[in-house]
């Protein structure tokens, strides 16, 4: 396995989903920032609740993670881009659901907008021994 593997991003060829830096006999995972839109349809979130973008944005975390190795159990730090400040307690539910039983290091930060119409964008970092 050579020392950086890069997973491709179906969206765009300018940036990868995530990247894996492995040392040793582990591994890193850097999952870019994503977004609740289902893959597959347009790339714009349509989820009519900011609950339902949350879940999108971790189930497509999720993939990201497992197309590397991983699990959402592996991750150790994330960072999440919130529009509007109002949407954190609905988020903190959403995360506190996504990693019961092994809470990664958390930052939040409130921006002033996001791509693809989202409300929320998260990117991770995990690690794996491989």
């Amino acid at each position: 396995m050579p020392f950086i593997e890069r997973i491709s991003n179906s969206f765009s060829t300018s940036f990868s989903n995530a990247v894996v830096v492995t040392t040793g006999e582990y591994s890193t995972i850097y999952v870019s920032g994503h977004v609740g839109y289902v893959v597959g349809g347009p790339v714009k979130v349509t989820a009519e609740s900011f609950e339902e973008e949350a879940k999108i944005c971790y189930f497509n975390v999720e993939k990201s993670l497992q197309e590397a190795g991983a699990t959402l159990k592996d991750v150790v730090r994330i960072v999440a881009y919130l529009t509007d400040a109002n949407d954190y307690p609905v988020y903190d539910r959403v995360r506190q659901k996504t990693f019961a039983g092994a809470p990664p290091a958390s930052s939040t930060v409130i921006v002033a907008g996001l791509l693809a119409n989202a409300k929320l964008e998260v990117d991770a970092i995990a690690v794996i021994k491989k």
